[in-house]
């Protein structure tokens, strides 16, 4: 096991660094999150661990969705300005007025002193980088190393009966993301084009043969076997059916974007982990460039490759491998089943025993499975951007601080977190530390574009005989007995985007003419003495008018949009209408990224109603009688409902009570003044003797308590008809109490949950 250095103990009281931090690289078997919003130096940090992993000579694979991990690959050995000069973003320098050379030698100043501050120095980097290797996958483009995807259905090589789980796994995955790609639902009951797929990869991979997808669209057509469950073929899938389906995959096949995904080699964990001259080699697999769809599909393949690389290992309790993935929102959902989530659960709770560690990234614990949560031992938390967030990661912060008695509490500690501030909870270690990362040895540039991949080298993105390993997949004659399939022009492009952003489209006009809008889905609180609405989800979308500038974006008023009408598919006779310069600009996604979260709280204003009875706000765009409705049949309001009946009921119970007492009163008193007239009978009767009255003042006082006992009943149905009313309020509230409120959320109670480009046509 080694010791990784990845930064320096963190006083938050005086902001002052401590002794250096040091993890082992054996506590990442138990695998580990970082979490972290934008801009909170999770990506720094997350490099740092791998850099360290690479001098400890532990392979590294990385999945890499938004692009930032290339970045791996700019570690210069001797830190020199004409070493950065090539990455130094030419808008940058042209905004700043400041030349191309200047800005490269501020960038190496910059980085030669960050360094050695930190205890590393140049000889350092150069040692690193000289003993790492590095290759850049890019499936779907040739920028890098292509990958086959289209064709990686060969058997595993594996005894079926003996592995049958996991197998089962990997083509579930396989068929899920596979018929993704062509549009088609796949549920593993209901589906018959998934049973069916499944049928047809079990049965060759059951008897050890290697499919492609040529191979597997023939046998979608003429089926090597004759039942599927307890049907015959026809019957289950009838030909006509089955001619669908294949057609839906043959024009997978045969579409010209989709030529490159069956460029190359399949996927082939071993020469991903082992280099040929023995040293640690870094596998980065770039999908910045895919739809949402492909990337699901990429991973999927991956992690069943990984899964079924890693059961042929022999057992061991030291790190062999760490698998990275950079941002995992979307693909571990809490309730959603992408078919990336099996195998990375499965891999969370098998592959210690195996040595690998799986490390993950994210900005949104509260879209993180917490069954995955619960099987990371390394947590390293930066800044957060809800309360929400905070309080998915205090439970378990606030265990760690329990079993090593601390008297430090989560929020004193979440507190000292700022920007490449980590609070590391390690179970490993006897109590949560904060952390500052070190700096990192390579260059963080940012996201790298396709293009700038290709200018990394043939020793990262490929050389060009691995590029050339294309030709066997895309000959004419290669395939369905040499028969020659003739091109087709490729469709028109949308324009180029800055990544991480992706074109959308949206039919608002019917029109050929397309305008380009940022498009946001964000969710929102609000709040209003001290009284919080459910979460409120919204997509919104700003107009990218030409001539904008950027302070302008926020200043009109936004259309909402259906998220259902957003699609991914180029409509065919697009054109398209300019963007703004800072839209355009290499870090035109970053700009927009921050004039979002500076400025996007004011444009969620909203109206909503407050009932003051029971203290709830309406949904956004409900109306009065739907959110009385609502309140008639809210768990709460059932709640209240019920303890009202239990006081209208024990209320009746009392008021008969003293409706009997009355009566008992007054019984009382009238035989109380019979008696005070027989006792002075005489003084009516006209005796001549002065005689003094007797028995009166007991009449009185009978009175009294007739009178008292009549108030107390009286007041009891008071309260009684009160309740009452309060309850018919409850069955169907009056809509005249309702209150409208105008309420913007605070930046903290706003979250973004994506952002991209949509041309609305």
């Amino acid at each position: 096991m080694a010791d990784l250095y990845i930064g320096k103990k963190f006083n938050a009281a005086d902001k002052s660094l401590g002794d250096r931090f040091f993890l082992d690289s054996g506590d990442l078997t138990t695998h580990g999150i970082v979490i972290g919003m934008t801009g909170s130096g999770k990506t720094g940090f997350s490099i740092g661990i791998i850099e360290e992993l690479l001098k400890a000579k532990v392979p590294v694979i990385v999945i890499d969705p938004k692009g930032d991990m290339g970045n791996l690959a700019l570690a210069f050995d001797r830190l020199a300005p004409e070493q950065f000069e090539p990455w130094i973003d030419r808008d940058e320098a042209a905004r700043e007025g400041k030349s191309v050379g200047d800005m490269a030698k501020a960038a190496a100043e910059t980085w030669a002193k960050g360094l050695h501050d930190w205890g590393i120095e140049a000889p350092d980097v150069a040692a690193y980088a000289a003993g790492r290797r590095i290759r850049m996958y890019t499936p779907g483009a040739t920028a890098g190393i292509p990958i086959n995807l289209i064709d990686s259905l060969a058997a595993p090589g594996m005894d079926f009966e003996q592995n049958e789980e996991e197998l089962r796994d990997e083509i579930d995955s396989i068929v899920t993301a596979l018929l993704g790609l062509v549009k088609i639902a796949a549920d593993p009951v209901s589906s018959r084009e998934y049973i069916y797929l499944f049928s047809l990869i079990e049965n060759a991979w059951r008897n050890n043969q290697d499919l492609d997808l040529h191979s597997l669209i023939a046998q979608v057509a003429n089926p090597p076997i004759q039942k599927v469950g307890a049907l015959a073929v026809d019957a289950f899938y009838p030909q006509k059916d089955r001619d669908g389906l294949m057609f839906a995959l043959n024009n997978l096949v045969a579409s010209p974007p989709f030529e490159v995904w069956r460029q190359g080699q399949p996927i082939d964990i071993e020469s991903w982990v082992r280099s040929a001259d023995g040293r640690p080699q870094l596998s980065i697999v770039y999908t910045a460039h895919l739809e949402d769809e492909q990337r699901i599909f990429v991973t999927a393949l991956i992690l069943n490759k990984l899964k079924t690389w890693m059961r042929k290992q022999p057992g061991t309790s030291e790190l062999r491998l760490l698998f990275y993935m950079d941002e995992i929102f979307g693909y571990f959902p809490p309730s959603a089943n992408p078919p990336t989530k099996k195998p990375l659960l499965t891999l969370l709770k098998q592959a210690r025993a195996y040595g690998v560690g799986i490390l993950l990234s994210t900005q949104n614990p509260v879209d993180l499975d917490y069954k995955g949560l619960g099987n990371m031992g390394f947590w390293a938390i930066g800044r957060l951007q809800t309360t929400q967030d905070q309080n998915r990661v205090k439970q378990g912060i606030e265990a760690a601080l329990a079993d090593a008695a601390s008297d430090i509490s989560f929020e004193t500690l979440i507190g000292g977190v700022q920007k490449r501030v980590f609070l590391v909870h390690d179970i490993h270690r006897k109590k949560p530390e904060l952390v500052n990362s070190r700096f990192a040895m390579s260059y963080l540039r940012g996201p790298l574009t396709r293009d700038e991949i290709r200018g990394l080298g043939e020793g990262i993105s490929g050389t060009a005989a691995e590029k050339q390993a294309l030709t066997s997949a895309a000959s004419p004659a290669a395939h369905a007995g040499g028969t020659a399939r003739t091109s087709t022009p490729a469709p028109a492009m949308s324009p180029a985007l800055p990544l991480p952003l992706r074109a959308k489209y949206l039919d608002l006009r019917g029109g050929n003419m397309a305008e380009a809008y940022v498009v946001v889905k964000t969710a929102a609180r609000y709040k209003a003495g001290g009284v919080a609405s459910d979460e409120v989800k919204r997509t919104l979308a700003f107009r990218l008018a030409p001539d904008l500038a950027l302070g302008e974006l926020l200043d009109q008023e936004p259309i909402e949009v259906d998220d259902d009408r957003l699609s991914g598919d180029l409509p065919a006779g697009l054109m398209f209408g300019d963007l703004p310069g800072f839209a355009a600009a290499s870090d035109g996604a970053k700009v927009i990224e921050r004039a979002l979260r500076d400025r996007l709280d004011d444009r969620l204003a909203a109206e909503l109603i407050f009932d003051p009875v029971t203290k709830k706000f309406s949904n956004l765009g409900e109306d009065e009688a739907a959110f009385a409705a609502r309140l008639g049949g809210s768990a709460g309001v059932s709640a209240k409902r019920t303890a009202l009946d239990t006081k209208i009921a024990k209320l009746e119970r009392d008021i008969a009570t003293k409706r009997e007492e009355v009566k008992g009163r007054k019984f009382e008193k009238w035989l109380s003044v019979l008696t005070a007239i027989l006792s002075n009978l005489n003084v009516f009767t006209g005796s001549s003797k002065r005689v003094k009255t007797t028995g009166m003042g007991s009449v009185l006082t009978k009175n009294r308590m007739e009178n008292t006992a009549e108030n107390r009943r009286e007041a009891l149905e008071a309260q009684l008809k009160e309740l009452r009313a309060q309850r018919e309020e409850l069955d169907a509230p009056e809509t005249s109490r309702f209150e409208r409120r105008t309420i913007k959320p605070t930046k903290t109670d706003v979250s973004i949950i994506r952002y991209d480009i949509a041309w609305v046509y």
